[in-house]
């Protein structure tokens, strides 16, 4: 399958990433990938960019190295009640995609019913896209409930293919991908690149995919068609 899209993506704005936005497009470029979603951490991460990054952002033309560049953010799920860390309303018309995640130096564990009710309050926030890592065993989840969820808000669950490297994460996207499939939820496959040379690089995820037999027509970013509309029924079409 030939992925058109990686939508979780870090430049050295993260402090803990290493490469600028001009190497990962190059990347990108290099491995067929015509867009890529800038999604530097939120402000609550202790090695977050500042909040004029996400500002800043609007200098960037749409187009680096020929692909298309969605300004977004991987943003923290504060709490249990699904607030996440993008404090000024503003700022929301400034992002394009926007990945929710739960890290620990955010926000402590608690317990599968909190984590749930977590995910779930953050997929009710209307310019949230996806669901981050869900393999942490830390965050465990009811799978059904927020897989539900993901299909009735029209919303994604992502596989992390760096993630997926994990023998443990493979276990438990197994469970969740499945739960997915039998629920209709669409998932996106991300990179989740800390450096450049990791930015499309899904051989391992395509694999893993087709082992499972997951349904492609659920696969957000190998359908140029069905990302385009999906980006332009949360955001508008960006691509004007």
């Amino acid at each position: 399958m030939q992925f058109i899209a990686d939508l979780h993506t870090h430049t050295c704005a993260s402090t803990h990433a290493f490469s600028t936005i001009t190497e990962n497009t190059a990347a990108a470029k290099e491995r067929g990938i015509e867009y890529l979603a800038m999604t530097d951490h939120g402000v609550a991460m202790p090695d977050s960019p500042h909040i004029w990054h996400f500002y800043g952002a609007n200098n960037l033309p749409r187009y680096i190295n020929g692909v298309f560049v969605l300004h977004g953010m991987e943003a923290n799920i504060l709490d249990y009640d699904g607030n996440i860390d993008v404090e000024i309303p503003e700022l929301y018309d400034m992002l394009d995609w926007i990945v929710a995640s739960y890290h620990q130096p955010v926000c402590a564990p608690e317990n599968k019913a909190a984590h749930t009710r977590g995910y779930i309050k953050a997929l009710e926030n209307p310019h949230v896209c996806c669901i981050g890592h869900p393999d942490d065993p830390q965050f465990d989840f009811d799978y059904r409930e927020v897989s539900v969820a993901c299909r009735e808000l029209h919303k994604a669950i992502e596989l992390n293919a760096t993630r997926l490297r994990s023998k443990s994460s493979q276990q438990r996207y197994r469970e969740i991908l499945s739960v997915c499939a039998e629920e209709g939820t669409t998932i996106v496959v991300d990179s989740d690149a800390h450096f450049h040379d990791r930015v499309g690089d899904f051989a391992q995820a395509s694999a893993f995919l087709e082992e499972m037999k997951f349904p492609q027509e659920l696969i957000l970013n190998i359908d140029r068609t069905r990302f385009k509309n999906f980006v332009i029924a949360h955001k508008g079409n960006i691509f004007e």
